[in-house]
């Protein structure tokens, strides 16, 4: 297993404040790459705000916070593709 993976959060405008705060509370285990503001809506009259939040976690700490932490996994995203993948399309 990585030590490290790559991993977005997706919060809504409403909850940014609490999930950064989180995310701050990890310390060094989540490195914030990127983080930017992201908007939807069909009708202009009805937007919903996000923020997306990319960084680094470690990936014993992402398997806790999918165990424990429901606010936070239901907002994570993991990117992982194996060595013997990307070996595989080296080649």
């Amino acid at each position: 297993m990585k030590e490290y993976v790559y991993v977005e959060f997706l919060f809504l405008d409403a909850d940014i404040d609490k999930g950064l705060a989180l995310l701050e509370s990890l310390g060094d285990d989540f490195i914030m790459i990127k983080n930017s503001v992201e908007w939807d809506y069909e009708d202009p009259s009805d937007v919903d705000l996000y923020r997306r939040c990319q960084g680094r976690i470690n990936s014993m700490t992402a398997s806790v916070l999918k165990l424990q932490h429901p606010f936070l996994a239901e907002k994570m995203r993991i990117s992982y593709i194996s060595d013997e993948l990307k070996d595989k399309y080296r080649r």
